[in-house]
C-alpha cells in the first residue's frame, strides 16, 4: 500500500466481458382431418425452446453477472385438439381441449459442486446437514468481504418451475329464427410446482464487517472487511431452506348464455348471463395456510385436525349479466351501446405460491443469542471452521403453528374466512359514423370500475407521531411482533373514464390509415393486482388517500399508422417503365406517429415530519403550481417554491406531526411524441422470387423523451425566510430516454 496512492488502485481495477446467448426455437405443426362432410377434428403442437446464458467476472468464483445470472433453460409445450359437429344447419357444437406444459431450470455457474461443504469445508453452507445430498443447494456461497462479492450471490437462484394448465371448452350455437343462441362450459386446471427458496441465500451467504479489526475512534474502511475475512472471523450469516415444495392446484368454471337477436332490420340486441366458480385453491396433497394476526397463529389446512380449507370459503353466486345493443339510426349512422361484469379471473396460484413453512430463513449475527464473540464493539458470530448453523424447522405434524417473531408469512397471508374476489363493471356508449373515402369514424365514452381488487395491506402500522418506536405497533404491544403483517384480500378499487375516437379508412387508392385519440382518467389504489399493496398509505385512517390517478395515467394520447403506395410506377396514377421503374417505381411508405401527455408523480417529503409506520410523507402546496418547463440539472420544470417540505414548519420543541398536504400523484411530468417511418419496395427476382427492401426508423427525430421531475421536497435546501439556499435539483429532469434507432432489411420470398 502506497501512502501516496490514497485510491490504493483497490476499486474499479478489474475488468471482464463475455458473450451472452439468448436463442428461441419455435415448432408448430397442425392437423386437420374432416371423417365426415359434418365433423371437423384438428390437433396442434407448438413448442418453443429458449436456452438464456449469462457471464460472471470471477469465472467460477462467479462474483457479479454480465446481462443475466446463470444458465438458463424455458420449454414450453403446447398440444392441443378441438373438433366441431354439424347436426343442422342451425345447430353446431364445438369443442376444444388444450394443454400448456412449462418446464423452467436457471442454475448458478459453479452448480452441481457443493464448494461451501466439500471444498472450502465450511459446515451449513450448500445442504449443509439436513439437505446434504440435495444439489440443489450446491454451488458457490455468497461472500462479502467489503470488495465486490464473490460467490453466487443471486438469492434468486436456481429455480426449478413446473406448471401445467388444462382448458376445456365446450360450445353450442343455435340459429332460431332471429335468434341466435349460443351456451357452453369451460373448465380450467391449473397447477404450478416450484423450488425456489430465494427469501436468502440457499447456499449460504457470508458476510465478513470491518468491526473486529477496526482500531476504537478509527473510520472503518473496506480493508478492515477483507482482514476480518483474512481471519476467517464471520459477522454475520444467513441461509434459507426450502422446508414445502411451493405447490398450488386450483379450478375455474364458466357457464354461459347469449342471445344475439335482430329484433328489427335497424336493432341488433346482445342479451348474456355467465355463472362462474372458483372452487378454493390448495396445495394438493392439503390446503392452503392462514394465518390469525392477533393470536400469532398459523393453520396449515389439512393437517392435524385443522380442516382442509382452514376455515377459509368462496363465493357460489358470482353471476356476471351482459346486455348491449347497437342501432342504425340511418345508412351511415350506427349507435352501440354495452354493459357487462366481469369476475376476475386471476389465478391464486402466484400471489400465495409459498407462504410460512414453505420457505424458511436463517439469519444469525453477533446479537443472536448464542453468537460468539469478545466484546459487543468487537463483535462476529463464530469462525468460518464452525460455519452455519441449522436453519430451525417447525413440527407441522399437528397443522397449528406458532409463527416465530423474527419472520413473517412472506409475501402475504390471505384474510381467513370468506375469500373476495373482485369483478369489473364495463360500459360505453359509442356513435360511429361512415365518411366517403373508405373512412369511419367513431367516438363514444368508454368506462370502468374494478370493485374489490386483490391486494395485501400491512395491518401492523400506527399513525403519525408513534413510528419513533416500534413497540407502538399494535401486534408489537399485544404480543411483539414488529415485523410486517400484509394480509391478502379483494380490498381495492379502481376507476377508468375515457373519451375514444377513432378513425380508420380501409385500403383505397393506394392509402391505408388508422388513427385514435382519447382522454382519459384512471384512478386507483394500487397498480398491480394480486401482488401489490396500496400505493402510499397502509395506516387504515389514512388508506382513502390512496386513491388517486394511476402513475400509468395519461390524459390525452394520440397515435396513428399509415400505408401509401407513392403513385410512381407501372400500374400506378405516373406510370414508369424500364430502368425508371426498377428505380423510383413501387415504393410504399408507412409508419406511426405516437403523442402522449405526461405520467403522474407524487412530491414527497421528509418521514421524521410525521413518523407514521406504514405512511409515506407528501409536501405541502403552498402556492399555485406553476410550469417552467425546465430540462437538465437544476432546472425546474415546476416553480419549486410553490412546494415545501413538511419539516421546515416542524417545530421539535412543540412537534406538530402531520401529513402534507398533497396527495397522490399530483402533479405530471412531461410528454413526448414519436415518429417511426419506414419506406420499402418490391422487387421481382423472378417469376417465383420476390425480394424485398426495406428502410425503417425508430423514433426518426431523435426525440427524447424525458423522464418525470425529481419529486423529492427535502432535498432543497431553505433560508430561514423560505428562499431556496441550493435547489439540489428538486423539480428539475435529469433523465431522458428513447434514442434513435435504425434499421434496413432485405427479405426473400418464394
Amino acid at each position: 500500500m502506497s501512502p501516496t496512492d490514497p485510491a490504493n488502485n483497490l476499486f474499479g481495477n478489474f475488468g471482464a466481458s463475455g458473450t451472452l446467448k439468448f436463442d428461441r426455437r419455435n415448432y408448430d405443426v397442425k392437423v386437420n382431418w374432416n371423417p365426415t362432410t359434418q365433423a371437423v377434428l384438428w390437433g396442434k403442437l407448438s413448442r418453443m425452446g429458449a436456452p438464456v446464458t449469462g457471464k460472471h467476472v470471477f469465472g467460477e468464483m462467479v462474483g457479479p453477472n454480465i446481462g443475466t445470472a446463470g444458465d438458463g433453460d424455458v420449454r414450453v409445450n403446447m398440444p392441443t385438439f378441438g373438433f366441431s359437429y354439424t347436426f343442422s344447419p342451425t345447430f353446431i357444437m364445438d369443442a376444444v381441449f388444450g394443454y400448456t406444459r412449462h418446464d423452467q431450470d436457471i442454475v448458478g455457474i459453479g452448480q452441481g459442486t457443493n464448494w461451501g461443504l466439500d471444498i472450502f469445508k465450511i459446515p451449513g453452507t450448500n445442504g449443509g446437514r439436513q439437505y446434504a445430498g440435495d444439489l440443489r443447494y450446491s454451488g458457490v456461497p455468497c461472500f462479502s468481504t467489503g470488495f465486490s462479492d464473490w460467490g453466487l450471490c443471486e438469492t434468486w437462484l436456481p429455480l426449478f418451475r413446473r406448471e401445467r394448465s388444462y382448458t376445456a371448452p365446450v360450445n353450442f350455437s343455435k340459429i332460431y329464427g332471429s335468434h341466435e343462441l349460443r351456451w357452453g362450459f369451460e373448465a380450467r386446471r391449473l397447477e404450478m410446482n416450484h423450488w425456489q427458496p430465494e427469501t436468502a441465500n440457499p447456499r449460504g451467504a457470508i458476510t465478513f464487517g470491518s468491526g473486529p479489526t477496526v482500531v476504537p475512534g478509527q473510520t472503518p474502511r473496506v480493508l478492515n472487511n477483507y482482514a476480518t475475512a483474512l481471519l476467517g472471523l464471520a459477522t454475520s450469516y444467513t441461509k434459507s431452506i426450502q422446508f414445502f415444495l411451493m405447490q398450488t392446484r386450483e379450478w375455474q368454471h364458466a357457464w354461459y348464455f347469449r342471445d344475439r337477436w335482430q329484433a328489427t332490420r335497424r336493432l341488433t340486441l346482445n342479451l348474456g348471463l355467465r355463472y362462474e366458480y372458483y372452487p378454493l385453491m390448495n396445495r394438493g396433497n392439503r390446503g392452503l395456510e392462514v394465518w390469525n394476526p392477533y393470536t400469532n397463529i398459523v393453520y396449515l389446512g389439512g393437517l392435524g385436525n385443522v380442516p382442509r380449507n382452514a376455515g377459509m370459503s368462496v363465493s357460489k353466486r358470482m353471476f356476471a349479466p351482459r346486455v348491449g345493443f347497437a342501432y342504425r339510426l340511418r345508412e351511415n349512422w350506427v349507435v352501440r351501446s354495452g354493459y357487462g361484469i366481469s369476475w376476475n379471473p386471476m389465478p391464486l396460484s402466484r400471489p400465495l405460491r409459498g407462504p410460512y413453512p414453505a420457505t424458511l430463513t436463517g439469519n444469525w449475527d453477533a446479537g443472536t443469542a448464542d453468537a460468539e464473540f469478545r466484546n459487543p464493539t468487537f463483535g462476529w458470530y463464530n469462525t468460518l471452521d464452525k460455519g452455519i448453523p441449522d436453519v430451525p424447522t417447525p413440527d407441522v405434524s399437528t397443522g397449528v403453528l406458532t409463527l416465530p417473531l423474527h419472520l413473517t408469512m412472506g409475501a402475504r397471508s390471505p384474510w381467513g374466512g370468506r375469500l373476495n374476489r373482485g369483478y369489473i363493471q364495463s360500459w360505453n356508449f359509442i356513435v360511429e359514423r361512415k365518411l366517403p373515402f373508405d373512412t369511419v369514424i367513431s367516438a363514444g365514452y368508454v368506462a370502468t370500475r374494478t370493485i374489490r381488487q386483490f391486494l395485501h395491506r400491512n395491518i401492523n402500522v400506527v399513525g403519525p407521531g408513534l413510528g419513533a418506536d416500534t413497540r407502538n405497533l399494535p401486534l408489537a404491544r399485544l404480543y411483539g411482533r414488529t415485523t410486517v403483517a400484509n394480509l391478502w384480500d379483494g380490498i381495492g378499487y379502481g376507476t377508468y373514464n375515457s373519451l375514444q375516437v377513432t378513425m380508420n379508412k380501409s385500403f383505397s387508392r393506394g392509402l391505408f390509415f388508422k388513427g385514435a385519440y382519447t382522454w382519459s382518467r384512471y384512478m386507483n389504489m394500487a397498480e398491480d393486482d394480486g401482488t401489490d399493496t396500496f400505493a402510499l398509505w397502509q395506516w387504515e385512517p389514512m388508506i382513502p388517500r390512496n386513491y388517486a390517478p394511476s402513475s400509468w395515467d395519461r390524459r390525452h394520447s394520440f397515435s396513428i399508422g399509415w400505408v401509401y403506395e407513392l403513385p410512381f410506377g407501372a400500374g400506378r396514377a405516373y406510370p414508369m417503365s424500364g430502368i425508371a421503374d426498377k428505380i423510383l417505381g413501387g415504393w410504399k411508405i408507412n409508419g406511426m406517429f405516437f403523442a402522449y401527455s405526461g405520467t403522474p408523480f407524487t412530491v414527497t417529503g421528509s418521514a421524521s415530519s410525521l413518523m407514521c409506520i406504514g405512511c409515506t410523507q407528501t409536501a405541502d402546496q403552498v402556492g399555485p403550481v406553476r410550469k417552467l418547463g425546465g430540462k437538465g440539472p437544476n432546472q425546474p420544470y415546476y416553480d419549486p417554491t410553490s412546494f415545501r417540505d413538511p419539516l421546515f414548519f416542524f417545530d421539535a420543541r412543540n412537534p406538530v406531526y402531520r401529513p402534507g398536504t398533497m396527495g397522490r400523484n399530483a402533479l405530471y411530468g412531461p410528454g413526448f411524441w414519436r415518429i417511426d417511418p419506414a419506406l420499402y419496395k418490391e422487387f421481382r427476382v423472378s417469376e417465383r422470387v420476390t425480394m424485398e427492401l426495406r428502410m425503417e426508423a425508430r423514433n426518426g427525430t431523435n426525440t427524447p423523451r424525458w423522464g418525470n421531475p425529481n419529486s423529492g421536497a427535502g432535498a432543497m435546501r431553505l433560508n430561514p425566510d423560505g428562499s431556496i439556499a441550493a435547489l439540489n435539483n428538486f423539480m428539475a429532469i435529469t433523465s431522458a430516454s428513447a434514442e434513435r434507432q435504425f434499421r434496413m432489411g432485405i427479405r426473400l420470398q418464394y
